[in-house]
């Protein structure tokens, strides 16, 4: 296979204006190598990548993990990475450069309670269950169509910085995240908004589903169904042409999905709850697809000033 970037990849991964990429500068001494020269892809630190080039990866490696920054694994058919290694709360290596065809393996320690590896945004689809089990791997093989850079988190520890990223093709320094997931300023619209943590971003995808009246859906468990007054995703980032689906939790009282500036609006709606998922067969669903590029505000319109709130942001591509 080609090893030289397709024509379309390389004009929207081409570098951005005024040398924003550079080498990784200061001392790394006081972090562990991994093996003789880092080759060997697990072990008890990061690896020293001083002399590499750094893709542009915005603010993702800014907080919460002792970034050491990119290390090359280009030339080898498999790569693994630990999930939960250090102090239990991040990925080691946290970035990684591959080649086309090359496995990528992340292997779980079992420390500090459940992780799981999930796309943040970028071209490979990361979606591995989520556990504590020491041992448990998921992988995924990247190939041409994964050129360029994906960053992804563990979910439950998105906020304090287990974060990782996967550049794939041959040339590195050409490489920058093609979409700006810098932190919105939303004011003070989720301020009486519970368990607001960031923007999620499913870049790229054709329709995203949001969950109206609870944070989940069915609690084996608990026996019943998640609920409360909130949505499910309340901050969102979306590509221009993404549908984004609003799905009722059963049991969750009634609720609406109404826009502060207009262009949407749903009915006011409840679904009662049956007692098992098997029997539920009520359901209602509200769409809409968003073109504009901005922030899209929007509320339940019973219960707008308990918190009730959620945003939308589109967000096109820099290129």
């Amino acid at each position: 296979m080609s090893r030289t970037p397709s024509t379309s990849r390389r004009r929207a991964l081409a570098l951005a204006a005024g040398g924003t990429l550079g080498t990784l500068a200061g001392c790394l001494g006081t972090l562990d190598r991994i093996g003789d020269g880092g080759s060997d892809g697990s072990g008890d630190g990061f690896t020293d990548t001083t002399d590499l080039p750094e893709p542009e990866y915005g603010h993702w490696f800014d907080g919460g993990t002792d970034y050491a920054g990119t290390v090359d694994r280009r030339g080898e058919d498999e790569v693994a990475i630990a999930v939960g290694d250090g102090d239990g709360f991040r990925f080691d290596p946290a970035a990684v450069w591959v080649d086309y065809d090359t496995t990528v393996r992340w292997e779980w320690t079992g420390e500090s309670g459940v992780h799981d590896v999930v796309t943040y945004d970028g071209p490979a689809a990361i979606r591995s269950e989520l556990t504590d089990e020491a041992g448990h791997e998921y992988a995924v093989t990247l190939t041409e169509a994964h050129e360029g850079i994906t960053r992804y988190s563990c979910r439950p520890h998105q906020s304090i910085g287990e974060h990782g990223a996967l550049v794939v093709g041959p040339e590195i320094e050409s490489y920058v995240t093609e979409y700006d997931t810098t932190p919105v300023d939303y004011g003070d619209w989720f301020a009486e908004t519970p368990n607001v943590s960031g923007t999620e971003n499913p870049l790229r995808r054709d329709s995203v589903t949001v969950r109206v009246g609870g944070p989940g859906g069915y609690d084996p468990e608990a026996e019943e169904w998640d609920t409360g007054l909130v949505y499910g995703t309340p901050a969102l980032r979306v590509t221009p042409g993404t549908t984004v689906r609003w799905r009722w939790i059963p049991g969750a009282g009634e609720h609406s999905v109404v826009a502060e500036d207009g262009p949407f609006e749903s009915d006011l709606v409840a679904v009662e709850a049956a007692d098992t998922p098997e029997d539920q067969e009520a359901e209602h669903v509200f769409e809409h697809t968003f073109e504009e590029a901005g922030i899209h505000e929007y509320a339940c319109e019973r219960h707008r000033n308990g918190g009730m709130r959620g945003a939308v942001v589109v967000s096109p591509s820099r290129y």
